[in-house]
């Protein structure tokens, strides 16, 4: 077993901070008909979905709309005209959305109609390259030499994409250069943050100009969105922005109070303790000389320009009381807090006392409202950056890795799971309790920081890949009334229990149950060329009165796309039976969701492939 370490950056709120996300306010831009696009070439279109199997090299679609795609053909191949404009210009912005590519196909986003996110096929690719999706596309100069004519290009820092034709999603946190009064740039662009299938694949990253086949060889603080049309297939949904704006807020005329020695509560800070006092720049902890056993309160004035509501963030090690306006704003058990606030002068005080010296004093106050981003109101110092905790991963080299963990499967905490990593870079998280699958993902294997760092007290472990979320219902059922709903746990206590794990020849686990009379082993291993997982479920001692299902897949919607292939929850992955094998798959309904099943009424092996 390989372990390595790497040493992250702490995430504060800030430009690129966790919390300034969850104050973004998006709109979405209506794909009810085109009013919202330029003049839009004939090729742009509405649909109610995609029907494709991961084979598709063109848009299979059903009709209605919510879902905008390009209908390429050759006759529009690298031809003015075909690409898309929103009427919406935008500066700073945020963007969310879903886009699907058939497979083989090439489109992008430009940001203001000037800076490209690659939109590809990239599906298998290992290295990542500045055409790949997800990487910002390079810029172009027909007078440089052969060979240097693209510059300044940055791939994705992983391969995040998903296989042809399911729906991925995209999040950019875009900067727009910004420009002097008389015209000039004085800062350049930056995608802040760029965000594919849940992984960041870029963080702060400068812009000096236009990339490749802009809309516009300029610069501006404005521009339209624009979706290239003349490449390939294309299909967007789900699309929402955020415009991002800057605002004024100052915290000025700051009096602070130190008081020396260990409290317990604010009221405790009363004048004959007072150590010293002053006037500061802002909030400021390393005003107090003892950083252990101290208390410190700041009043000043805090002015805002536009009457608005504002999210206030405390971050601090020891207890905090905030009052705005005379009235208690956060409380000691409160980081977050909201209020309206008119434009002008507000008084604002915290109150901070830190009784202990197993961490350093550490004191910060952000105002921030709906869709810009926060503002200190303390120096840098008081709020000093600590030695990040290391990631841990575990990599896999010449076998299969397996570890035991902790994992979150929607939204509950899963308690005996085994997470298998293989050579080829295809993994899986596995549910042992209900022979469920969790969750499937590509390339680097496992985080296991939360189990191994320090006391490693929460055992969570984490996908360390782009990862698709499945069912983790058990795969196999006995049908005891085909009238009634497939249960959605089994009793692993009493009913379904576990035998354990055997190595095949490979090195993978195969996974053996007794179900009453059944006798159970659940295989899974790298599919054919690596497209996904090959499963094999082989059951035994069948009784000829009984009806066994094998559960094969269960979401939202499931539909046939294909010769034995079927898309799972919109498009969300794909199952593939062999194309040689008489095995009948139905799809059934069941508590409201739809299960691909297969009904077996003697012992039998069954194969099929998950694909993503």
């Amino acid at each position: 077993m390989l372990r390595f370490l790497i040493f992250c950056g702490i995430l504060l709120i800030s430009l690129t901070g966790a919390g300034q996300i969850q104050n973004y306010k998006t709109t979405s831009l209506p794909l009810g008909d085109l009013q919202s696009f330029s003049n839009a070439p004939k090729n742009w279109k509405l649909a109610g979905g995609i029907r494709n199997s991961f084979k598709d090299t063109s848009l299979k679609t059903t009709k209605g709309t919510g879902v905008l795609y390009d209908d390429f053909s050759k006759g529009i191949q690298y031809k003015d005209g075909a690409n898309l404009f929103t009427k919406l210009e935008h500066g700073d912005v945020f963007l969310s959305l879903d886009f699907l590519i058939p497979s083989g196909s090439n489109s992008g986003v430009y940001l203001q109609g000037r800076y490209e996110i690659q939109l590809f096929d990239s599906w298998l690719v290992k290295t990542p390259h500045v055409i790949d999706c997800g990487s910002i596309y390079e810029r172009w100069d027909d007078s440089r030499p052969a060979g240097e004519k693209g510059f300044e290009g940055h791939p994705a820092r992983v391969n995040a994409s998903l296989a042809p034709n399911a729906w991925q999603h995209l999040e950019i946190e875009f900067q727009a250069p910004r420009f002097d009064a008389a015209g000039n740039k004085v800062k350049p662009a930056r995608f802040v943050k760029v965000v594919l299938n849940g992984i960041t694949i870029h963080e702060n990253v400068v812009i000096f100009g236009p990339t490749r086949a802009a809309a516009f060889s300029d610069e501006a603080a404005t521009g339209p969105l624009m979706i290239q049309g003349d490449h390939g297939p294309v299909a967007f949904r789900n699309i929402n922005y955020a415009l991002l704006n800057d605002f004024k807020a100052n915290f000025k005329d700051v009096k602070y109070s130190y008081y020396e020695g260990k409290f317990t509560g604010f009221g405790e800070l009363t004048k004959d303790k007072l150590t010293s006092s002053g006037s500061a720049d802002a909030i400021d902890v390393k005003l107090a000389d003892n950083p252990n056993a101290l208390g410190l309160i700041f009043t000043g004035t805090l002015s805002v320009d536009t009457p608005d509501e504002y999210q206030f963030d405390v971050q601090r090690y020891g207890m905090t009381m905030v009052l705005l306006d005379g009235d208690t704003l956060m409380r000691p058990d409160t980081r977050f807090a909201s209020r309206k606030l008119s434009a002008g002068a507000h008084t604002l005080q915290i109150s901070y006392i830190k009784n202990f010296s197993w961490r350093p004093s550490k004191l910060g106050l952000f105002i921030g409202k709906t869709n810009s981003r926060p503002l200190a109101l303390h120096v840098p110092a008081s709020l000093p950056s600590e030695a990040p905790a290391p990631l841990i991963g575990v990599a896999v080299q010449d076998e299969p890795e397996i570890i035991r963990s902790f994992m979150e499967h929607q939204g509950k905490k899963k308690t005996h799971v085994i997470s298998v990593g293989d050579p080829a870079g295809i993994n899986y998280a596995y549910d042992i309790d209900q022979a469920g699958l969790l969750k499937v993902w590509r390339g680097e294997f496992l985080n296991v920081t939360e189990m191994w760092y320090e006391r490693g007290e929460p055992q969570w472990a984490f996908p360390m890949g782009a990862n698709i979320t499945l069912s983790g219902r058990p795969v196999v059922t006995i049908v005891e009334d085909e009238k009634k709903p497939l249960p959605d746990s089994l009793n692993y206590t009493s009913d379904f229990i576990y035998k354990g794990y055997r190595l095949s020849v490979t090195r993978t686990p195969i996974f053996n149950y007794q179900y009453r009379n059944l006798t159970i082993s659940d295989a899974m291993q790298p599919a054919q060329d690596d497209l996904g997982i090959s499963r094999s479920i082989t059951l035994s001692n069948i009784m000829p009165s009984q009806m066994v299902y094998i559960r094969v897949a269960a979401g939202d919607s499931i539909e046939k796309v294909g010769d034995n292939v079927y898309a799972i929850d919109d498009q969300h992955y794909f199952v593939q039976l062999p194309a040689l094998d008489k095995t009948k798959a139905e799809i059934i309904k069941s508590n409201g969701r739809s299960e691909l099943v297969i009904r077996c009424s003697a012992s039998t092996t069954i194969q099929y492939s998950l694909i993503w």
